[in-house]
């Protein structure tokens, strides 16, 4: 065998090493998914609907989340459409959108979040609930996202105060201020033993990257995109605090 020819034999077999290895890698590693460059539609409707929730907490004098709360909260948990299967009382689910400050005291993008349980009940005739939660300590729902956590078990729940009510910065408070609206009826309940938990494939969905966690969402540790549903969020936000 030529020179030649074992240099052109030997070119070819490190031209495909270099494609197999390559091949290898586009399996192996984790990648966004590139297909999808606008967040599932039924996302964008969760983030809009909880929008219209706050506002419909925020709106008037006596018959609103006061502004203080908000304003203290470190956390919001806002899940429309809380629907149960029984009578008065029984199974219960919703899916909404929860966000934290951050450290400059804006508030992050929402991880999408699910509620079941709890020992609140509608108005007879009515069919779901919207439940907005204020939670008090940013701790609280970094420490407990990791896993679904329990209000009233291992996180305290109140009925929060309404409209007027004031809120003195030093009274001791729960961890989580509670309220719910069904009915045409606005109240502060608590909500002991509704347990929330993170909603891995919602969050998928919405971001287009797999396997994000509460932490990466709420930090911003990896690139999310800001789709332009979370501008209104964010001006209804503002708004409920003053």
């Amino acid at each position: 065998m030529t020179v030649e020819v074992r240099l052109l034999l030997w070119g070819t077999v490190r031209q495909w090493g270099w494609l197999l290895l390559g091949a290898i890698a586009l399996v192996l590693c984790p990648r966004p998914l590139h297909a999808q460059t606008e967040p599932d539609p039924s996302m964008v409707q969760r983030v809009e609907n909880a929008t219209f929730v706050l506002g419909e907490f925020s709106f008037g004098n006596q018959q609103r989340i006061p502004p203080r709360i908000l304003q203290r909260a470190q956390g919001i948990a806002i899940i429309p459409n809380v629907v149960q299967a029984g009578f008065l009382f029984g199974g219960r689910r919703g899916a909404g959108i929860l966000l934290v400050r951050t450290d400059n005291n804006d508030w992050s993008k929402p991880a999408f979040i699910t509620l079941t349980g709890g020992s609140f009940g509608l108005q007879i005739g009515a069919q779901s609930s919207d439940v907005v939660l204020a939670f008090m300590d940013k701790s609280v729902v970094m420490r407990s996202l990791a896993q679904s956590f329990r209000l009233g078990g291992n996180v305290s729940v109140a009925a929060g105060p309404v409209g007027g009510d004031i809120v003195n910065p030093t009274d001791p408070s729960p961890q989580v201020y509670s309220y719910t609206r069904n009915a045409g009826l606005f109240a502060g309940v608590a909500l002991e033993g509704a347990t929330i938990s993170f909603d891995r494939n919602a969050n998928t969905r919405f971001y287009g990257q797999r396997n994000l966690t509460p932490t990466q969402i709420f930090e911003n540790a990896v690139p999310l995109p800001s789709p332009p549903v979370l501008n209104g969020l964010y001006n209804a936000l503002g708004r409920a605090a003053r």
